[in-house]
């Protein structure tokens, strides 16, 4: 029987696996919405190729899964704003 000191320990990390789900829901939730994808988007607001997805990582980064889907609903609700959506 192998001590504690002796079992190798495994860490699973599961941030890329929330991050994919939550990008897949935001395309979801745009393409639903505005019947655009994030391209257009992009292309519609002038932004860079990646701004969007910028924002995120960096809403991931300071607070992790939460608080990247807070950025993901402040996010629609400024496309729903500029597309005069209810």
């Amino acid at each position: 029987m192998k001590t504690i000191t002796e079992r190798q320990t495994k860490i699973i990390n599961f941030s890329n696996y929330q991050k994919k789900k939550i990008y897949n829901d935001f395309h979801a939730i745009i393409y639903k919405e505005f019947n655009k994808s994030i391209s257009d988007i992009n292309y519609f607001f002038k932004y860079e190729n990646n701004h969007i997805f910028e924002v995120l990582e960096e809403a991931y980064d300071d607070g992790g899964p939460i608080r990247m889907r807070k950025e993901v609903d402040y996010t629609i609700q400024s496309f729903r704003l500029a597309f005069n959506c209810p």
